[in-house]
């Protein structure tokens, strides 16, 4: 997928943490997310596995506005110290970066995936509504603009609703629904979610 430049990115970390390690990663996970949130992170999420004899796999998940906000978090000084010192402590590591409609639906490794007839079902639901309301209420403001220039602000606004408003929000709430007895336990951190 290409990524325009004014188009949100998501970026999942996976991670293996080691029993012994699982309080000061926990501690370095909460200040490197409350870093990130200085620097424009716009959602935020951890997804923790369970806790088993050889440690727990932690699912990272954080999205900016944009390409340039991540980069500029990336290459910031403070990410990097905080980052070292989170890799310090984990086994194993890996990084997936998503941009646009295929953050919605994709799952950090070790969990299912969710059905197509589930994942077009939620997309429907997102989407009914938001179509209905952008017909009656704002598709009438621009009635005398010709018929394709109203077709591309009516696709802008959805395509943008649906991917910074409404698919992030459905995904989580409908994540039991979506991924069934593989759903890890979930914890969003204070100020986490869109914003």
């Amino acid at each position: 997928m290409i990524a325009l430049p004014d188009e949100a990115v998501a970026v999942v970390l996976s991670l293996h943490v080691p029993p012994a390690n699982i309080a000061a990663f926990d501690r370095v996970l909460r200040e490197l997310i409350d870093a990130a949130r200085r620097k424009g992170r716009i959602s935020g999420e951890v997804l923790r596995g369970p806790t088993g004899p050889s440690g727990r796999v932690y699912h990272v998940i954080y999205r900016f506005a944009d390409e340039q906000s991540l980069r500029a978090w990336e290459t910031s000084p403070e990410r990097r110290a905080l980052a070292a010192r989170a890799e310090s402590l984990a086994t194993r590591a890996a990084r997936n970066q998503l941009t646009g409609m295929e953050a919605w639906f994709d799952v950090p490794s070790g969990l299912s995936t969710p059905s197509r007839q589930r994942m077009a079902a939620l997309t429907w639901i997102g989407i009914w509504p938001l179509v209905s309301i952008t017909l009656w209420l704002v598709a009438p403001l621009y009635a005398k603009l010709p018929f394709l220039l109203r077709t591309a602000l009516t696709s802008v606004l959805l395509v943008c609703a649906m991917t910074y408003v409404v698919m992030p929000l459905l995904a989580r709430k409908a994540e039991p629904w979506l991924y069934g007895s593989s759903a890890p336990d979930r914890e969003l951190r204070q100020g986490e979610g869109q914003g």
